[in-house]
């Protein structure tokens, strides 16, 4: 069974933004691997270890990734491929460089995690999958083989669903599912030789959407200091919420 998980490579959090001339400017800024992508890795890994086959991830970066994909490598990965290009994209643009890059290899499964942490949009893995004519399930918390079929359990408001069917598919796996491994050092020193492609990649289309400006929030807040007994303070608040909600 080929598997590839699609994973990306975001800001680390609780970072300060630094924004200059309508730009992020992340040239200092740290970077680690999306959180759903990891836990989309260790379920691949764990299908690998159940069901025999091998791991290929797969990321679309505008900068140095290598360290990430060879900490998936030795976390249990086979092959990595490197999709670099020249600036960063939006989701729409990511899925179509994805899917043109992949299109000619032999896919059974394509794993990635539900969301990204950074920008929440959670559009990648549904837009390769639409762009590959791929069956797609969401959110797949239990993953099981028989012979050439699949099945896949998934929540659904507050029920379990069974789908059937046949491969190749995608599915994108939530965070929490699973706790990541830690890869071992002999793990990290073997991982230096498995096979790490790399693509350059220039991609550009005025009909795709794309950030041309970022900007900090402006909130106006207001200070109101609540006077008297608790029982006092707890009503005057009541009374304020009770007034914005109704604005």
């Amino acid at each position: 069974m080929n598997i590839i998980v699609l994973l990306s490579i975001i800001v680390e959090a609780n970072q300060p933004l630094t924004i200059e001339d309508g730009q992020i400017q992340d040239a200092n800024l740290k970077e680690t691997v999306n959180p759903p992508d990891e836990a989309a890795l260790e379920e691949a890994l764990l299908l690998k270890e159940a069901y025999g086959g091998s791991v290929t991830i797969v990321t679309v970066h505008h900068g140095e990734a290598e360290k990430h994909l060879r900490r998936a490598l030795a976390m249990g990965a086979d092959r990595a491929l490197l999709l670099k290009t020249g600036e960063s994209f939006e989701p729409s643009v990511i899925a179509k460089i994805i899917a043109e890059q992949i299109s000619n290899m032999s896919i059974d499964l394509i794993l990635a995690g539900d969301f990204s942490t950074n920008g929440g949009s959670g559009q990648v893995g549904p837009r390769v999958a639409t762009r590959l004519d791929l069956p797609l399930i969401t959110k797949a918390e239990k993953i099981e083989l028989d012979k050439d079929e699949v099945l896949v359990t998934k929540e659904s408001n507050g029920d379990l669903e069974t789908y059937k069917g046949s491969f190749p598919v995608l599915l994108t796996i939530p965070q929490g599912l699973h706790t990541p491994r830690l890869p071992k050092l002999s793990s990290i020193m073997k991982a230096k030789q498995k096979p790490l492609e790399i693509r350059n990649v220039s991609y550009t289309n005025e009909k795709d959407i794309q950030a041309v400006e970022y900007s900090y929030s402006v909130t106006d807040r207001k200070k109101i200091l609540l006077d008297g007994e608790l029982q006092d303070k707890v009503n005057q608040l009541a009374k304020i919420i009770k007034g914005h909600l109704q604005e």
